[in-house]
């Protein structure tokens, strides 16, 4: 019997589960290892931990070139040529590009040219890849992401942006004020200023001045971003910044076809109704809990809610 999906309006909790979606083994061991069974271990020799979870429909799309070995009994997806994180690299960016390259190269996506790194458990650096690749792999992805407010005679209001309708994901949905993936070597806060100069126009020096760190959130999806299945290891690093009359936002590079100023509720209406895109709801539910706008005494779910806004992504073979 399949499980019945819930439908707007959602509630905070349902907005949750939509993003940290992925079992948790902890919960229940079967459930978790019958889930695995769709998805392969990408793992890098000389390293004992695997590095992402490979969805099988990447497996049987993509001709993996001969310094990778496939184990489908176990499902390990086997790196086995590299010592450096030179060579890696390369060998990663040729087997991208190979894909890319190949009759099923929109499988993955669009080719990003930007590279993002990726790390250990114990934190080396072990190669860069190609965005293209990032979803494909399942690995950690870390990306900053900024809710940008004025104060109003009404209350806070925030500036929300509807993305473009060119965009390949979540076309003309409502995202972060500012947001976007950080780049290999890229400091967050230096991340954070470059998006807010490309995407709404901020001044460099003006963004450095007023903004403000909110720690991070975490968590784990069971699509990519496409939707299709696939694994998603999200890691946000999480900024807000009260804007002044000074600075008022404007539409930059493309990646934004309107802005609006929304009061909270009308931005909770927008989420409850699925007009946000999906990792939006939890940033858009931190600064709401951090305001004490969402609190526990108006939503019972609350525990579970800010356990799950701070996933601890511990890769393992179950």
């Amino acid at each position: 019997m399949s499980e019945t999906l819930p439908t707007p309006p959602f509630t905070n909790l349902q907005l949750v589960e939509q993003v940290d979606s992925w079992p948790y083994f902890t919960k229940d061991p079967d459930a978790y290892r019958r889930h695995m069974q769709n998805y392969y271990y990408f793992l890098i020799d000389g390293y004992d931990k695997p590095f992402g979870y490979v969805h099988k429909r990447f497996i049987s799309g993509i001709s993996w070139p001969k310094y990778w070995k496939l184990d489908h009994n176990k499902r390990f997806l086997t790196l086995t040529t590299g010592s450096n994180l030179k060579t890696r690299t390369h060998l990663l960016d040729e087997t991208l590009r190979k894909a890319y390259d190949s009759p099923n190269g929109t499988l993955l996506g669009h080719w990003a040219n930007e590279q993002f790194p990726l790390y250990s458990s114990t934190g080396e650096h072990v190669l860069d890849l190609d965005g293209y690749g990032v979803d494909m792999l399942g690995i950690v992805n870390f990306s900053v992401h900024l809710t940008a407010w004025v104060m109003t005679a009404e209350g806070i209001k925030i500036w929300v942006p509807r993305r473009a309708w060119t965009k390949m994901s979540f076309p003309g949905m409502l995202d972060n004020t500012v947001g976007g993936s950080l780049a290999t070597g890229e400091k967050p806060i230096d991340g954070m200023v470059r998006e807010c100069e490309e995407e709404i126009c901020l001044d460099p020096a003006y963004t450095r001045s007023h903004i403000k760190a909110c720690g991070t959130l975490s968590f784990q999806l069971t699509v990519d971003d496409m939707l299709n299945p696939g694994c998603q290891h999200q890691v946000q690093y999480v900024y807000e910044m009260e804007l002044g009359q000074d600075a008022v936002p404007r539409i930059g590079d493309g990646e934004v076809g309107e802005l609006h100023l929304l009061s909270l509720e009308e931005l909770t209406n927008a989420m409850r109704n699925g007009e946000v895109k999906l990792t939006c709801n939890m940033t858009c539910l931190a600064f709401f809990i951090r305001r004490g706008y969402i609190t526990a005494d108006n939503e019972p779910d609350i525990i579970e809610i800010c356990s799950r806004l701070h996933r601890y992504h511990d890769l393992f073979i179950a």
